[in-house]
């Protein structure tokens, strides 16, 4: 089965993800990082600030005493007579902060398996991260967890892979959405930014999702939305056609028939939904994707997300 398809549990899509032949796939991927983000030493290109040495030229300043001759530029003083020294841009690590949704609505319909595939999309960024040497951690964000979130420890390196596995699979979708609060209370203690990829369905009020995306955006994070969503959700006739609807969340019950009118104000609901969801974030700078648990993970990795410009 392709990693991550649809109706796949969460113990399979992982082993699938994790899988030597799969991480070799993902070998060639990249992190895409298009702000200043931390002030430790590593491998990701930041968008401001010079140091003495690096790969890529940031700018040139007028030779002083005592600078080091080897930055000398040397063309340049041939043709403008004038000692310049190469300044370089500096190199930061770029954490990777993956927030997954572990509501109750992530787990429904469950023949869609988006509980799963967003857990097998969060392995593969993590991999991802820290086969580029930034760090990465992955956090449960849901009402029933203490704090509104659960934080597994910066992974740093590929063997620690096993580790985030068991983190994952001791998620369990429950309660009510806790995206705001589950973000604030997982950055309490987090001074510096970074990458922050929230995986949900944002089955939520625009504002309430709205608040915890500008929360990042104001911490300096570079932000991705990516909205997990499964074949039964865009077509529920898949499911029924005539059923006694409960709110997985919320407990709210209604009786539901899908008759042709309603299956249409369903339709233009959902992608209200989306298009609103995907407007906010055109607008606010946040790369923003739909991931289709049906189409599995494969095709969201090294095409939705190439294609929102999160990876490359």
């Amino acid at each position: 089965m392709q990693p991550g398809h649809s109706g796949t549990d969460a113990a399979t899509a992982l082993a699938a993800v994790l899988a030597p032949g799969f991480l070799r796939k993902l070998d060639r991927l990249h992190l895409t990082v298009r702000r200043s983000l931390s002030t430790r030493p590593g491998n990701t290109p930041m968008p401001r600030g010079a140091q003495g040495s690096g790969i890529e030229i940031e700018r040139h300043k007028t030779y002083d005493a005592g600078d080091d001759l080897r930055h000398l530029d040397w063309n340049a003083y041939g043709r403008l007579d004038e000692l310049l020294i190469k300044t370089f841009r500096a190199e930061r690590e770029a954490p990777l902060h993956i927030f997954i949704d572990a509501s109750a609505s992530m787990a429904v319909p469950a023949d869609d398996g988006k509980f799963a595939f967003a857990l097998g999309l969060a392995a593969s960024l993590a991999y991802v991260s820290v086969r580029n040497h930034d760090p990465v951690r992955a956090v449960g964000l849901s009402a029933a967890l203490p704090r509104a979130c659960v934080a597994a420890p910066f992974l740093r390196h590929r063997s620690a892979l096993h580790s985030l596995r068991g983190f994952l699979l001791q998620l369990q979708p429950q309660g009510e959405t806790a995206l705001a609060p589950g973000i604030s209370a997982a950055l309490v203690d987090q001074r510096s930014p970074g990458v922050a990829v929230v995986l949900s369905d944002f089955l939520v009020p625009p504002h309430v999702y709205e608040a915890a995306l500008a929360d990042l955006l104001a911490r300096r994070f570079t932000v991705a939305a990516v909205r997990v969503i499964g074949p039964a959700e865009r077509d529920p006739t898949r499911l029924f056609r005539r059923a006694q609807l409960i709110d997985a969340e919320t407990g709210r019950q209604r009786f539901v028939t899908l008759t042709a009118d309603n299956l249409g104000r369903y339709e233009r609901a959902l992608n209200e939904h989306l298009a609103h969801l995907q407007a906010f974030c055109n607008r606010c700078g946040i790369a923003f994707c739909v991931a289709d648990a049906g189409h599995g993970i494969e095709r969201c990795v090294f095409r939705d997300l190439p294609a929102a410009g999160l990876v490359h």
